[in-house]
């Protein structure tokens, strides 16, 4: 994994949006305490690990409220490198992941919008299991705060003990032996149900033999049944043949009989239907007869019929045309009346033309001084608000001016108090000098203290713990004594420091209230140069606004003498006004005359030939009259023809009835005679007897059967029940032998259960001397190669207290000078860092406190030969690393606003 970049907007002391470019190898970022470089290892553990050590709130810049956190990283997987970037913002829930398409040359959404989202990513792409163990992966391996850096060595064996176990997952093996201390009563529980079930199923299955033997029994008994049914299946067999013979004739005999029933009747209904054919036929040949006598009249009663719809339609055709003649006369007349209007209209617009030549000079005379007037009138409000203008920029001449003298008062003040007051970074320099006096006194009393309850525990004449000299009693109390003065003092020290630190914060805020005034200075200065413009063009407007009046006043002067002239030319005016309004109302009227007098002669014409149609029309009405008469004449003859008419075109088919039913009769009565013969001759072939005794015989074996299958099927539903009982049985049997088996490896599972228990316990401890001693090794070359001295070893103990041998000297980590603890844990942090970080990145936070140059430069040489790591940020103060690392990034504050510079 690789970072390449860090983006922080409004974070802490950055404002907008500063991007932090990273590079591989040995990096650098330098800048004075408070500059703002921890922040970076901030973001970048807040945004890929989830880890923050402190507030969320106070990570967003003073003034803002809320701040966002982007990181940009590469790295491998099966795929080929890929970049992602992760989007994180304080104060407001966004949250994002973009991976870089280089096809395509543009950031793809990953579809993550919630904090559980992220980490669960964050966690995948880390190989870690849970949002917990991703942040202690930071704030305990790759990400150490500068708080914790040398701390963590100075704890007590115990809290030691918590801290590295959970760092090196050594943990494990007591949580194991834990959760494995219910694994061996489980399986004795497992046992006792287990004792229980084999004892029921050793009763269930006792009656095993007993059903075997009921089996066999009814098996015996469905055989038996089986033959007897068999035999008496073929008996009825052949009764049944024989008997279907018989039924057979018997069914011949009833369809004989019924069917010389049948052609009995269908005779009756021929003979029937033949009557009434021969009387429908006399009936048809009387109507033919009348139809012959009426034919004449009916002819003549058509023809009149045809000739009447004939004239009808002529009569429709002249009734339209009279109809036609009567709107066109109508239109006549109105044309002849728009005529005599128009002519009416024409004079009225010569009289008006005339009128408009003599009133034209008069009426424009009339619109000019209209204008004029109205003009006047309309500039007489201008000079009210001229007026109020004059006065409005009076007001706020005076209002600009008392602002301009606020603002100078304000600036004089605020100068005056800053001169007066103490920068807050010098406040927070003291602060920070008095809070690492009391840190150092802090551990200086609890090395002390060590010192003391060692010193008790020594026996005489053993090494002395403080001094490695044999200890001798009076020693030991003059020992003890200085310890328990030095104790005294450091609690006097630190209480009188702690004062003294109330006293400077309180004086930091007070100051740092003036520094945020005396920030706005600029923006005051700027008010009053704006202040100066805006005074000086409100002069300027309020003379331009007194010019434009005086020079309004002398123009309205003249307006009554205008009035007055206007009002001689009024009458004039509207005199022209209605001639013009004749003139254009009646434009169209000579042209309008023109095509009303051509359209009435068009009309008129067409009269004409509406008369000359209608003359072809006379005699239509008498003609009428004597179609009318004929039909009156005819309509008996042509009512009765149209009565008979149908009836008398059915003679042929009617005779055609009669002669086909006389045939029919024939043929049935035929028929009748051979079926009563062939009834005869099958009841003599039937031997009633012989069919009665069969169906009783047939009806005895059915019940016999019946009986025979009723007690196969109870046999073999009771051979069934023994079956699945035996089933059951022999299931249970298996069961048992089963459950022997389950219990005898359960007991082997018990004593396999209580190995394992005791042995997870005892690996932990014998796991953590090998791991100590091997991150010991390698953090020894580290420190012999950070400090330069051969004699100087570094040992690592299982119970992780760090120890230096100086030639013959044992020192522990309490009793190192500052140097020497920095390079003792600069040394044992990396080997872990080299051992656990996976990820191939570490952050080391001011690491070289108390080191000289050349040990800060051996750290740095150390830092470029470890493998294990694409990238190694170092963040300090101390300027030496410029020129040492690969990589310098340089951070500077410039009115509380962090600045980044690459070198």
């Amino acid at each position: 994994m690789r970072i390449t970049e860090v983006a922080l907007e409004d974070i802490k002391s950055y404002g907008d949006r500063t991007a932090v470019p990273i590079e591989g190898g040995v990096t650098a970022i330098l800048g004075e305490n408070g500059a703002g470089k921890s922040t970076v290892q901030e973001a970048i553990g807040f945004a890929l690990f989830d880890s923050l050590p402190f507030n969320n709130n106070e990570f967003v810049r003073e003034g803002a409220s809320s701040g966002t956190v982007e990181v940009t990283f590469e790295q491998d997987t099966q795929r080929g490198t890929e970049r992602y970037r992760v989007v994180r913002s304080v104060g407001r829930s966004k949250y994002g992941v973009h991976r870089y398409d280089p096809d395509a040359e543009e950031w793809i959404d990953q579809n993550i919008d919630s904090k559980k989202q992220l980490v669960d990513w964050l966690c995948a792409r880390f190989d870690v299991e849970d949002g917990d163990e991703l942040s202690s992966l930071w704030s305990s391996s790759i990400g150490v705060p500068q708080t914790r850096f040398l701390s963590d060595f100075s704890q007590t064996p115990r809290n030691r003990k918590a801290t590295f176990d959970a760092l090196l997952n050594l943990d494990a093996y007591e949580e194991s032996w834990e959760t494995l201390k219910d694994v061996p009563d489980a399986i004795e529980s497992q046992q006792q149900d287990l004792r229980r079930d084999i004892d029921t199923l050793t009763g269930e299955v006792q009656g095993l033999p007993g059903e075997r033997a009921e089996a066999e029994s009814l098996a015996n008994d469905v055989e038996t049944i089986e033959a007897r049914i068999e035999q008496k299946t073929g008996e009825l067999s052949e009764k049944k043949e024989e008997y279907e013979e018989l039924e057979a004739a018997e069914e011949e005999i009833d369809r004989l009989g019924q069917e010389v029933d049948s052609l009995e009747r269908e005779i009756d209904t021929t003979t029937d239907n033949l009557g009434t054919a021969e009387e429908e036929l006399a009936a048809a040949e009387e109507a033919q007869e009348k139809c012959e006598a009426n034919r004449e009249g009916y002819s003549r009663y058509k023809e009149a019929r045809e000739q009447q719809d004939e004239l009808e339609e002529q009569e429709v055709e002249r009734d339209a045309l009279v109809e036609e003649r009567g709107e066109q006369e109508d239109t006549i007349q109105a044309i002849e009346f728009k005529v005599e209007q128009l002519e009416e209209d024409l004079e009225e617009l010569e009289a008006a033309r005339e009128t408009l030549e003599s009133r034209e000079t008069k009426k424009e005379r009339y619109e000019e001084l209209g204008d004029r007037i109205e003009s006047l009138k309309d500039r007489e409000d201008d000079v009210e608000a001229l007026e109020a203008k004059i006065e409005q920029l009076a007001e706020e001449i005076e209002s600009k001016e008392r602002e301009f003298e606020a603002k100078e008062e304000t600036i004089a003040e605020i100068e005056d108090e800053w001169e007066a007051t103490t920068e807050p970074e010098a406040l927070s320099d003291k602060i920070n000098d008095r809070e690492a006096s009391r840190k150092q006194l802090k551990s200086e009393r609890e090395r002390l203290e060590e010192q003391l309850d060692r010193l008790r525990d020594t026996a005489v004449d053993a090494p002395c713990p403080t001094c490695d000299r044999p200890l001798k009693e009076d020693h030991r109390s003059k020992t003890i004594e200085q310890r328990e003065a030095r104790i005294k003092e450091i609690e006097t020290e630190r209480e009188e420091l702690a004062e003294e630190l109330d006293a400077l914060r309180e004086r930091r805020d007070a100051a740092r209230e003036v520094k945020q005034r005396v920030d706005k200075l600029p923006v005051h200065r700027e008010k009053i140069q704006s202040l100066e413009g805006e005074i000086e063009d409100l002069h300027a407007e309020k003379e331009e606004t007194e010019t434009k009046l005086a020079e309004l006043e002398d123009e309205l002067a003249d307006l009554p003498d205008l009035e007055s002239e206007r009002e001689d030319l009024e009458e004039a005016y509207d005199e022209y006004q209605t001639a013009e309004f004749r003139v254009k109302e009646h434009a169209d009227v000579p042209d309008e005359l023109e095509a009303k007098r051509a359209e009435l002669e068009e009309e008129q014409s067409v009269l004409a030939e509406i008369e000359d149609e209608l003359e072809q029309f006379e005699g239509l009405d008498e003609e009428l009259e004597e179609v009318k008469e004929t039909l009156e004449e005819t309509e008996s003859a042509h009512q009765t023809y149209i009565k008979h008419e149908q009836q008398a075109s059915q003679v042929e088919e009617r005779r055609e009835r009669v002669e086909d039913l006389e045939s029919e009769l024939a043929d049935l009565e035929a028929d009748l005679e051979k079926t009563e013969a062939k009834l005869e001759e099958t009841k003599a072939s039937f031997d009633e007897e012989r069919f009665e005794t069969l169906e009783s015989h047939i009806e005895e074996l059915k019940n016999d059967l019946a009986g025979d299958r009723r007690s196969l099927e109870h046999k073999k539903e009771n051979l069934g029940e023994v079956r699945e009982t035996i089933e059951e049985l022999e299931e249970k049997l298996e069961e048992r032998q089963e459950k022997l088996q389950q219990l005898k490896e359960l007991k082997a599972d018990q004593q396999f259960a209580d190995w394992v228990r005791e042995n997870v316990r005892e690996a932990g401890p014998k796991m953590r001397e090998i791991i100590t001693d091997r991150i010991g090794s390698r953090a020894n070359e580290l420190f012999r190669s950070i400090r330069g001295a051969s004699a100087e070893t570094l040992e690592w103990t299982s119970d992780y207290e760090i120890i230096v041998h100086d030639a013959d000297v044992r020192k522990s980590f309490s009793t190192l000078s500052g140097g020497e603890k920095m390079a003792a844990a600069l040394a044992v942090r990396l080997a872990i860092l080299e051992q656990l970080a996976s990820v191939g990145i570490a952050f080391l936070d001011e690491p070289t406190a108390n080191l000289d140059r050349q040990k800060k430069r051996n750290l740095v040489t150390q830092l470029k030969q470890l493998d294990s790591f694409e990238q190694l940020t170092v963040i300090s103060h101390d300027q030496t690393f410029d020129s040492m690392t690969d990589y310098t990034i340089t951070i500077e504050k410039d009115q509380q606003t962090s600045e980044v510079s690459v070198n």
